[in-house]
């Protein structure tokens, strides 16, 4: 073999080993984790065991997508307390008003197809749904300024009929008057998604589950996401918890979602739920033009801005992050998805427990993921309440003293935080030992209302009603117009 023998044969090794290493370079680099991912991988896992065990919640599913695709997923704590169950990414959890998201594109989808106007009236699409005293436009109820009621009580919330039929849901408001004219004003309202729901099966000739099963799940590739039957037996679905006035983690009520299943009634994972808005941002869903329809701010007639489209809340022009999504609470439950589209960035989390002081815990992944710091904040409820509930009265203000001295960062001691803690002491009727607290706290943070008006409260539990009436109309001073306090004192200055 000659010398150009010899370099044809090399050439033809070269050309045979580039597209191995091209290929081994391309799996490297978009394939393997690189270091610093993996570096935000840890910390991103170290912020949930941290929140953890900071704001004592049972556990805590997440993800993060990130340039198109899901970049991290993880889980934390007990999906059941009762028999140690530990939570994976493949847990089922009720993900309360994120569920309002998912309408809110299947509606849009029929608005794409032209099945729909969004400013036709509701029983153009829904004729058993009476006509109201002013025009009730599909606009309104995706917006939330139709003037539809919310929930009458917490017993309505956690609703334990079942309803076979979206009809039969809808039929449980829909001979109510509207609160207000539609497009003057804005009230929340889940009952109002199901009336979407409605729409849908009557204009797509099939229930609202085959609908979302179809044209949502399916394109997106969201294979775990159903409607949480409270009868069926689902694999891998959670269990919620509450807690307690004194802080102990507590059942839920009893929930049957069947009256708001398209305002609150699916359940899912977060892996789903990134795989969603990986298909809406690809148009997978619906086009770029219609979703900027969804996530533009509402106007009301009076001009008033409301941040919040279609389906989705949205930033106020104030924040730094440029993002659209949806909180939802539900029995049992908490949740939270963040989308930032510019960057083509989001996070998710799904929590088993319904519970106050969360914090937003997207948002803090969000900003994990693009090398910020975050402090996650204990409650300062829970950690008085275990010295309390070991040592009394005495332990609990010493503790509370303490802390309110340093002004401890790790602690939330905002206003709102501390009452509660009073609030809580009267609810479970330790009357003298919140009366104890409350004036100390009375002291620690003068002529505020919220303090006044839990002193009024605690008094009147006492049958103390001079003690009582002083401290309302000290807080009515604070606060006119308040209702509640003026109430209160009409009601005891009447005995």
């Amino acid at each position: 073999m000659n010398k150009f023998d010899n370099k044809i044969l090399n050439i033809k090794k070269i050309n045979y080993f580039i597209p191995i290493f091209l290929c081994f370079l391309f799996y490297t680099q978009n394939v393997l984790p690189q270091k610093n991912d993996i570096e935000t991988f840890k910390k991103l896992s170290e912020y949930l065991q941290t929140y953890i065990d900071y704001k004592r919640v049972p556990s805590i599913s997440a993800g993060v997508y990130k340039k198109g695709k899901i970049f991290w997923l993880d889980a934390k704590g007990l999906i059941d307390l009762e028999n140690f169950v530990p939570a994976k990414n493949t847990s089922l959890y009720r993900i309360a008003s994120i569920t309002k998201s998912i309408t809110a594109v299947a509606v849009m989808q029929l608005y794409e197809k032209g099945l729909i106007d969004l400013d036709a009236e509701i029983n153009t699409y829904v004729p058993y749904f009476p006509k109201k005293k002013w025009k009730l436009t599909v606009r309104h109820i995706l917006n939330h300024t139709g003037g539809i009621r919310s929930y009458r009580s917490e017993e309505e919330f956690n609703s334990k009929m079942f309803y076979s039929t979206t009809r039969d849901a809808v039929l449980t408001f829909a001979n109510d008057d509207l609160l207000f004219e539609p497009g003057t004003k804005y009230n929340y309202t889940s009952l109002g998604y199901s009336l979407l729901a409605a729409l849908i099966e009557n204009v797509s000739k099939t229930s609202f589950e085959n609908y979302l099963r179809r044209n949502i799940f399916e394109p997106a590739g969201m294979r775990a996401t159903r409607v949480d039957r409270h009868r069926s037996i689902i694999y891998e679905r959670v269990r919620g918890y509450e807690k307690s006035p004194d802080r102990r983690f507590i059942n839920s009520p009893l929930a049957d979602l069947s009256l708001k299943v398209a305002g609150g009634g699916l359940i899912s994972t977060s892996e789903d739920l990134l795989l969603f808005v990986k298909a809406l941002l690809e148009e997978k869903l619906i086009s770029k033009s219609t979703l900027q329809m969804m996530i533009s701010p509402t106007i009301l007639k009076t001009s008033q801005r409301i941040n919040y489209g279609f389906g989705f809340s949205l930033a106020d022009p104030s924040d730094t992050l440029k993002w659209f999504g949806h909180e939802g609470r539900g029995t049992g439950f908490s949740s939270g998805l963040m989308i930032i589209p510019d960057e083509d960035l989001a996070a998710v989390y799904l929590i088993n427990i319904r519970d106050r002081n969360l914090g937003n815990p997207a948002r803090d992944l969000i900003n994990i993921t693009k090398g910020q710091n975050v402090l996650v904040t204990k409650t300062l409820a829970d950690y008085l309440f275990d010295k309390y509930n070991s040592f009394g009265i005495d332990s609990l203000i010493v503790e509370f003293n303490r802390l309110y001295d340093m002004q401890n960062s790790e602690f939330n001691l905002g206003v709102d935080e501390c009452v509660f803690v009073g609030n809580a002491l009267t609810d479970i009727n330790r009357i003298t030992d919140a009366i104890r607290y409350l004036r100390i706290l009375n002291r620690r943070i003068p002529n505020n209302f919220l303090v006044l008006k839990s002193l009024g409260d605690v008094y009147t539990k006492d049958k103390n009603d001079g003690l009582a009436l002083r401290y309302y109309r000290e807080a009515l001073l604070l606060k006119p117009d308040d209702s509640y306090v003026k109430n209160m004192i009409d009601k005891l200055t009447k005995k």
